[in-house]
């Protein structure tokens, strides 16, 4: 199974712990050896700060392209400049076989999220996921 973790902690929302769409993305990129193209697309469906992306007739087009041409970084890096808050990726390094991701939000109140997995795909979803699971806000109990 392949090593990856968040700078987030794991948090159900509701009193019947019930998880939130990106709770559940977050386990299924954590156990994903390597992200692929349908990952993406869940992405782009669930996460709540793709909202405008998902609407976005232009951004659409240019995400199907990346796709179609495999290119699942630049894809994944799109995903990232399309998030509101706006966010960018600060940093993607690989140490020691692991990939480690930053992404920084670029409003106000500046934040970061980080991941660390074995694929750089994921390990950059894995980092806005928990920024979207950041911008949720403390879980309710």
């Amino acid at each position: 199974m392949p090593r990856a973790s968040t700078s987030d902690t794991h948090r159900s929302q509701g009193g019947e712990g019930q998880s939130t769409a990106a709770d559940e993305l977050a386990g299924r990129i954590s156990a994903a050896r390597r992200l692929r193209e349908h990952h993406l697309w869940e992405i782009l469906r669930s996460l709540p700060s793709l909202a405008e992306a998902r609407d976005d007739v232009a951004f659409r087009q240019q995400f199907r392209a990346l796709m179609e041409r495999d290119d699942l970084e630049g894809a994944s890096r799109a995903l990232v400049d399309a998030a509101r808050p706006r966010r960018h990726l600060d940093r993607l390094q690989s140490i020691d076989g692991n990939w480690i991701a930053r992404i920084l939000s670029r409003e106000a109140a500046p934040s970061r999220s980080v991941a660390v997995h074995v694929d750089p795909v994921a390990a950059i979803m894995a980092a806005l996921v928990a920024a979207d699971r950041r911008a949720e806000g403390p879980a309710k109990h």
